[in-house]
């Protein structure tokens, strides 16, 4: 359905582009004040671009002091990825998994932003901010100018409520979230010495490379059925589920999350989900 929506907001900001430049004002006013399409998606949006990035600011914050060195590479890589793309997976599995109530908060907060294309005016829609600066001349073209203030407004506010509640929830109920608390996404652990999972890793699968050790992590190649990977998860196939390793070594490999269902594996890796896969 969200897809569905794209062309329809494109014919929607067409058709009053056409109507403006044809002086047929009537027209005009009567399609942009009776057809609102693609509402939903402009909510997705707000969350993307500001009440997620809220969190992720507050999530770098919380790392520890001594660290925030070598995650700050990792956050701003995934920052960009989400508010260029919309796509918000690698920012959500970094924290859905290790602190769960900020997740049922966030989500709370992620159908505020939702609702908020039912109480203003929010006629803009696009997968992504790349996508939607692109889309900013039409917009403007169309007469939608109070809706691409109202959007960045949006955003502005709940960015800011993002980072506030996050920074308070990860503090006050000391939520391990990546780069704290020992949710370490390295191959070395506090004291600098190589992890005993990462080592473990290394001598069953006879190499030493971040893929040999996360297929042993599966069980061995001969444990291993299918390889696919879909957007932020590495999703493996395996004969024997037994065989996998928990959540607590694949940590040790930069996993974000894993799940277990059925004779599927997903580890969340985030953007590099498809690199590991091949």
């Amino acid at each position: 359905q969200v897809f569905g929506q794209d062309p329809l907001w494109l014919a929607w900001v067409t058709d009053l582009i056409n109507y403006k430049d044809a002086g047929n004002m009537e027209a005009y006013k009567t399609l942009l004040t009776t057809v609102t399409p693609a509402r939903f998606k402009v909510g997705q949006m707000i969350g993307a671009t500001g009440l997620l990035l809220g969190v992720a600011l507050a999530m770098y914050r919380r790392v520890d002091a001594d660290k925030k060195d070598k995650y700050r590479s990792m956050f701003i890589s995934t920052v960009l990825a989400v508010f260029l793309t919309g796509v918000t997976e690698p920012l959500e599995f970094m924290f859905m998994f290790c602190a769960l109530p900020l997740y049922i908060v966030y989500a709370i907060l992620q159908g505020c932003a939702f609702a908020m294309s039912g109480i203003i005016h929010l006629r803009v829609h696009s997968f992504g901010n790349l996508e939607f600066i692109t889309r900013i001349p039409m917009s403007i073209k169309a007469g939608l100018v109070g809706d691409i203030i109202n959007f960045v407004i949006c955003c502005i506010v709940f960015f800011v409520i993002g980072y506030f509640v996050a920074y308070f929830m990860i503090g006050k109920f000391k939520f391990a979230t990546p780069g704290r608390l020992g949710n370490y996404t390295d191959s070395n652990d506090e004291d600098g010495t190589e992890s005993s999972t990462a080592s473990a890793g290394g001598k069953a699968s006879g190499g030493n490379s971040q893929a040999e050790r996360i297929i042993a992590l599966l069980g061995g190649r001969e444990n291993i059925v299918l390889v696919d990977a879909c957007m932020t998860r590495l999703r493996v196939t395996v004969k024997d589920l037994g065989k996998v390793a928990e959540l607590p070594a694949w940590k040790a490999e930069g996993a974000l999350g894993l799940i277990k269902k059925d004779n599927g594996i997903q580890a969340v890796y985030g953007p590099k989900a498809d690199v590991l896969k091949s």
